[in-house]
């Protein structure tokens, strides 16, 4: 949450463009969405299962993958974004 509030201080700092912030936003609802699933899976496998099993370990991992790779995407295009506005500034 505190680098949505970064990214979005940054925006109007930077001054994005209207597709930068659809993007910015699209990529904050994105990750926090995922993240949101994630711990729901997370909740109904405990209920499911509350003792170690591998395939609940499986599934976990790979909906955590989801989320990691998903906060990856968005730190790319928030660097696509912000880099050349950084670079303006030196």
């Amino acid at each position: 949450m505190a680098f949505a509030i970064a990214v979005i201080i940054s925006g109007f700092i930077f001054k994005v463009n209207e597709i930068e912030w659809m993007m910015l936003l699209l990529c904050i609802g994105l990750v926090i969405g995922a993240e949101m699933l994630n711990s729901a899976l997370e909740k109904i496998c405990d209920l499911v299962h509350k003792d170690f099993h591998p395939t609940i370990k499986i599934i976990k991992d790979v909906s955590a993958a989801a989320v990691l790779w998903l906060a990856i995407i968005s730190a790319i295009i928030g660097i696509i974004i912000f880099l050349p506005k950084l670079i303006a500034l030196l």
